[in-house]
């Protein structure tokens, strides 16, 4: 019997467990960041909201709220599940989904952009490659991890749901 657990906005969730379905809805400028390593059939989803804390001192939002936390924290919650001692060499990918931009005006924020940017330069300094991602645009998207089968979908309203 399969188990779902969402992941809120900030949220992250890591899990081996083949009968896992992880979860995150409604992503809108916010991206979801995939970290799956094939061999022991561990996945890992973390919720990303912005791309740094400038700015936003002072406020209480935790590690997965921002790309330069998020993406260490989750691939160090990936590796103490798999059990690996390095990322370095030990197939860890990375897929995104997320980034939309809804403002058809002139935009000086770009937050899409911006934490997409940020993820992408840190999974280029720890050496994680993004084999896949559906990033951009201006539809929300709802992201699934099938744990087990090791599949990441995204589904946009109105669209199927498609293999990422």
């Amino acid at each position: 019997m399969s188990t779902l657990k969402v992941v809120e906005i900030g949220g992250w969730a890591v899990s081996n467990n083949p009968e896992d379905i992880l979860r995150t809805y409604a992503l809108g400028s916010c991206i979801a960041l995939i970290l799956h390593h094939p061999m022991t059939k561990t996945m890992g989803l973390v919720h990303i909201a912005l791309p740094s804390p400038l700015g936003h001192e002072g406020k209480n939002r935790g590690e997965g709220y921002y790309a330069g936390s998020a993406v260490p924290l989750l691939l160090n919650e990936v590796r103490a599940v798999a059990s690996l001692y390095s990322a370095e060499g030990s197939g860890v990918v990375a897929k995104l989904a997320g980034g939309a931009s809804f403002i058809k005006t002139k935009n000086p924020f770009h937050i899409g952009e911006r934490i997409l940017s940020e993820i992408e330069q840190t999974l280029h300094r720890l050496r994680i490659p993004v084999v896949k991602q559906d990033t951009g645009g201006s539809v929300s998207r709802t992201v699934s991890l099938y744990v087990g089968r090791g599949d990441v979908t995204v589904k946009s309203p109105g669209t199927r749901e498609i293999l990422l």
